[in-house]
């Protein structure tokens, strides 16, 4: 009987966190995290677009989606995928602020 080979190693499935937050004029809600954007695509049957982001700081490897809600333009769904490997990148006034949501993705 013959074995198969494998093929590369399996991809680890990084963590996701989902958000759903009523925002009418602003897409990008700051989190404490500098991000940069490094895509975006039509979403079929929709009319608002999906944008991507890296965070920006070295060795971290958490990206984020976010896009509108097709039956509620009013809401923004914004998804993480990983945990980051730093602390956020605001001064720590801004920081404070944001400790609440911070708390939750450590």
């Amino acid at each position: 009987m013959k074995m198969k080979k494998m093929k590369g190693r399996k991809k680890v499935r990084e963590p996701r966190f989902c958000f759903k937050t009523l925002s009418a004029d602003v897409d990008v809600l700051d989190d404490g995290y500098k991000w940069r954007k490094y895509g975006q695509k039509v979403v079929k049957n929709t009319q608002h677009p999906r944008s991507y982001y890296r965070c920006t700081q070295e060795n971290c490897r958490v990206k984020k989606r976010v896009e509108r809600l097709e039956e509620d333009p009013r809401m923004v769904i914004t998804t993480y995928e990983g945990r980051h490997v730093h602390t956020p990148s605001n001064d720590l006034e801004e920081s404070q602020n944001n400790s609440q949501f911070e708390s939750f993705l450590w």
